[in-house]
């Protein structure tokens, strides 16, 4: 048998810190959109970092900055956890955005040293953006709330 249940706030913040891709959710031209997104969760700062190129993201953010981004770990149809993070995009800019585009590539990094030995690409490509005029958007989602369910086969 399956139970449903809430997830305690601790688990919800285990599941976002073990974990660096989630999904982002916003509102564009009275539309919703959903995408998967590369993060960082900052727990002290009680915010989740990211980046992303110009673009309708990036647009349709700064139009309306309330979001909501999940997060998930999914190992059977009977057993998997998710949290949903509520929350204001915030656009950084300056060194605000260099030190957090920094802390953003070493966060992600330090979760996959801890899952496996895997350097991704686009970690290697910050180095030379830190340094580069254009560099990508950088924001933060300021954490309002986190909620968090579990599904368990206890069968």
């Amino acid at each position: 048998m399956s139970t449903i249940a809430d997830l305690e706030l601790v688990k919800c913040t285990g599941l976002l810190t073990d974990n660096y891709v989630g999904h982002l959710a916003y509102i564009a031209n009275n539309e919703p959109h959903v995408v998967p997104s590369t993060y960082f969760f900052d727990q002290d700062e009680k915010s989740i970092l990211c980046f992303a190129s110009n673009g309708h993201r990036i647009n349709a953010l700064r139009k309306c900055n309330t979001v909501s981004f999940q997060v998930d770990s999914i190992k059977s149809f009977r057993n998997w956890q998710s949290v949903q993070v509520h929350g204001t995009f915030q656009e950084l800019t300056g060194d605000c955005a260099k030190l957090c585009l920094k802390r953003f590539a070493e966060g992600v990094q330090r979760t996959i040293d801890h899952e496996n030995a895997e350097r991704p690409h686009f970690l290697s490509h910050f180095s030379g953006k830190l340094q580069e005029a254009e560099m990508p958007v950088v924001y933060r989602i300021a954490v309002s709330k986190i909620t968090g369910k579990s599904v368990r086969d206890f069968t």
